[in-house]
């Protein structure tokens, strides 16, 4: 039965962080009613971090780590709300079921990368750039004879490339 609620609250935490970071502010009054059950400060201040959380990923916007840290923040505490009040699953997975079916999906990223043919090279970067950085003592090939490599120039046998990501806010 832990290992159920523990899954209940796993896959909680991701609805709420998934409608949360979709902009489904209906969803904040629904979720800290969960607490009730405690007592109303806890109640309040459930409501309050929703509302934070919802902040948060929204100022991160793509970004990644706050996503998870928010999930596990999330997790920990349907995990502990769990424990507390077993009666609050059926209301727990209530909740899950109507997150699925009404708030907007979160955007996809796709990105297709192809490179074919003999010491073919293909990099690619979602949300950044890429900067190819040739070793030192080496020039890549495709270097004009000015020192900067030609538009489209792969930077070669031993080459570091480093890959940066700017995050944008949306």
């Amino acid at each position: 039965m832990a290992d159920v609620m523990a899954l209940l609250a796993l896959e909680g935490a991701r609805e709420f962080v998934r409608a949360l970071s979709a902009g489904a502010a209906e969803w904040l009054l629904r979720i800290p009613e969960l607490w009730r059950r405690s007592d109303e400060p806890t109640r309040e201040r459930m409501a309050a971090e929703l509302g934070r959380t919802a902040t948060e990923l929204e100022a991160a916007g793509e970004d990644a780590a706050v996503r998870i840290r928010a999930e596990a923040i999330w997790e920990t505490r349907l995990r502990d709300l769990l424990a507390a009040h077993p009666e609050a699953r059926t209301e727990v997975e209530g909740i899950i079921e109507q997150i699925r079916r009404e708030a907007p999906a979160a955007p996809q990223v796709r990105q297709n990368i192809i490179a074919s043919g003999q010491n073919a090279t293909a990099q690619g970067v979602v949300g950044g750039s890429i900067h190819n950085h040739a070793a030192p003592g080496t020039v890549p090939p495709g270097t004009p004879a000015s020192g900067d490599p030609a538009p489209g120039a792969s930077p070669g046998p031993g080459a570091e490339v480093q890959v940066e990501r700017e995050d944008r806010a949306r």
